[in-house]
């Protein structure tokens, strides 16, 4: 049997600051390619421009076999202009913004004002013509080549980010309320003519 080089319990589940520091800005600040152990947990796949639906990419890289776990790609960013990004995915679908970005700052110990590093955006799938419509959640990490003066623009310093890819459990959810209440009808209708047939 082949001995893994993940220690027993480890989970892949970084915080904002160690996917910024830690491994969006040695692999693009000093091209060193992730650790070995990390390829097994960080892969590369653009997510943007893709023609591939996200249930597809989520099987693909082991998602179904994951519990409470999420997926992480490399991509490279589909620029239209230095502000604009191509965030088309799968057949017709788009990655939508859903809030505001959320600077991600350097983490120093002591340090009141620690240097930001870079940015965090989410994102959900959005394609009504697809069963994946809304049912895709992603975080983009992008790094900053230095400090900045209006940290509210929308221009990437580089032309990777690190996408944290997972699935939207309310819509789960939603769904399996939706299939009780239209269960629950039928049952109702049911009952309701058993009783007219007395």
């Amino acid at each position: 049997m082949e001995e893994s080089l993940v220690p027993l319990g480890f989970r892949f589940s970084p915080s904002d600051e160690e996917i910024v520091d830690s491994f969006l800005y040695p692999f693009l600040v000093e091209s060193k390619p992730f650790m070995s152990l990390y390829n097994n947990f960080i892969h590369a796949c653009n997510l943007f421009g893709n023609n591939t639906e996200p249930s597809e990419i989520w099987k693909k890289y082991g998602g179904p076999q994951l519990v409470d776990t999420d997926l992480y790609f490399i991509s490279k960013l589909n620029k239209l202009t230095p502000k604009r990004m191509d965030r088309r995915i799968g057949n017709g679908g788009t990655w939508s913004e859903t809030e505001s970005s959320k600077l991600v700052h350097e983490k120093v110990s002591g340090n009141p004002n620690p240097n930001h590093i870079g940015r965090k955006r989410k994102f959900r799938y959005e394609n009504k013509g697809s069963e994946d419509h809304t049912g895709w959640l992603l975080d983009e990490y992008s790094l900053f080549d230095g400090p900045k003066n209006d940290y509210n623009q929308r221009n990437y310093d580089f032309d990777f980010v690190i996408c944290r890819m997972r699935k939207n459990d309310r819509v789960g959810i939603k769904a399996t309320n939706l299939k009780r209440g239209s269960q629950d009808k039928e049952e109702k209708k049911m009952h309701k003519q058993k009783d007219e047939k007395r």
